[in-house]
């Protein structure tokens, strides 16, 4: 019962109480009538909530930091009786919510008949990047009196994924980096392929349709032709989530600023045909080729980290397959000591010489302590890197032609 229905049962004692004490027929009705209201209204609203469905749709499940989608809740009367007022919430996770929203989302549906729908709709926001739930829903049935309701739950739920904030960059991409794992101008060679290169003697498990007859006739022996696997650009990212080496909170943080890069460049990679793999410093032994959509998804759930260094997962790296791009989007070595004797710049150094390309990108808090950040891109440019430092007002498009430009080549004067 509601407010209003306690209290119109508590006058319909009250008025039994008195109707019994002054002996009036009259009051013993209002008594009567009174608990009847509540009564009804009780059973009515039992029965119409037991029948009511709820089925909920989802604009899209991805979303851009910035972008938003639409959620469209679909009500049902299954009963034979009405539902007269409907009271909806739905929950909704704040980092969804619009500027200004107080709370979740909440409607009224009224004079609901037996099997007719409803429909009401909002908006959800992607402010922050992250995994999300829309719902359970919470339905309130009310009689038109408002003497009695029922709270329904139901546990159904979709999920948002918030992607990190993605810059376009410009065109490019740095030269040298058009190979495979551990490539080079040699062409890797299958059992199958699209381009014809060379004739083999057959291996048990061949397919018999890529005999070659007349070889097969001049040799006595059967030759089958050898194809060549289409070429795949191949990249490393690694994205440095230490909390120990980022600073600040929320979204004017290091990491997200991080996290940001790093998505960016997974972006721009994946337009030009790259197979990216992605690792941190939690996961750096077998990082794994995956889609852009699953990698953005990852990008959107990372946390900071208690890990002190990257030593250890720049050695898995270095010791797997390696080859082709390696991206780095780190911060500045914690600690006082000097840059280049940094345990973490050695590692960063020794991963970086498995690789044919090297890209780095240095993100450093408003206030560089020691210039720290132009420290380690100095080291990490003078060892034939591309890197840049990128403070929190510096756009990584602005920088990108910086790290996709053509190097100079060194010029000796003519012999006289």
């Amino acid at each position: 019962m509601t407010a209003r229905g306690v209290s119109l049962l508590v006058a319909s004692v009250l008025a039994w109480v008195l109707g019994r004490l002054l002996g009036l027929q009259e009051l013993y009705v209002v008594a009567a009538t009174a608990a009847a209201f509540v009564a009804v209204a009780a059973v009515a609203v039992r029965l119409s909530t037991a029948t009511v469905s709820a089925h909920r749709s989802l604009g899209q499940a991805r979303l851009r930091t910035g972008a938003s989608t639409e959620v469209v809740m679909h009500l049902r009367n299954d009963s034979r009786l009405p539902a007269s007022v409907l009271l909806v919430e739905d929950e909704c996770h704040p980092a969804l919510r619009g500027e200004g929203a107080g709370g979740d989302p909440r409607f009224v549906v009224s004079g609901l008949g037996p099997g007719r729908q409803a429909s009401f709709r909002y908006a959800v926001h992607g402010r922050r990047r992250g995994r999300y739930a829309v719902g359970p829903l919470r339905l309130r049935l009310r009689d038109p009196f408002g003497l009695a309701e029922r709270v329904r739950h139901y546990p159904g739920s979709v999920e948002v994924v918030v992607y990190p904030l993605v810059e376009p960059l410009g065109e490019g991409i740095t030269r040298g980096n058009h190979r495979g794992s551990e490539a080079s101008d040699t062409r890797r060679l299958f059992s199958s392929g699209e381009e014809f290169y060379t004739l083999r003697e057959y291996v048990i498990g061949d397919d018999l349709r890529q005999v070659h007859w007349p070889s097969t006739a001049h040799r006595s022996k059967l030759m089958v032709r050898q194809q060549e696997l289409q070429w795949q650009p191949e990249a490393v990212l690694f994205c440095d989530t230490r909390r120990a080496a980022h600073h600040g909170t929320g979204v004017d943080s290091t990491l997200e600023r991080a996290v940001s890069v790093t998505a960016s460049l997974l972006w721009h990679l994946s337009d030009h045909r790259y197979e990216v793999r992605l690792a941190t410093e939690e996961d750096a032994r077998h990082p794994v080729a995956a889609p852009r959509d699953a990698l953005l998804d990852r990008l959107a759930e990372l946390e900071p980290t208690p890990i002190e260094g990257v030593g250890p997962a720049l050695s898995c790296l270095r010791g797997a397959e390696a080859g082709g791009l390696f991206c780095a989007v780190v911060a500045p070595p914690p600690g006082a000591d000097a840059v280049a004797r940094h345990p973490d710049v050695r590692a960063l150094l020794a991963c970086g010489r498995r690789f044919s390309g090297r890209l780095a990108v240095v993100v450093v808090p408003p206030d560089d302590p020691g210039a720290r950040g132009a420290g380690l891109a100095g080291l990490l440019t003078a060892a034939g890197w591309r890197a840049v430092v990128l403070g929190p007002g510096d756009a990584l498009a602005a920088r990108w032609p910086e790290l996709v430009a053509p190097r100079r080549r060194r010029t000796t004067g003519a012999p006289r």
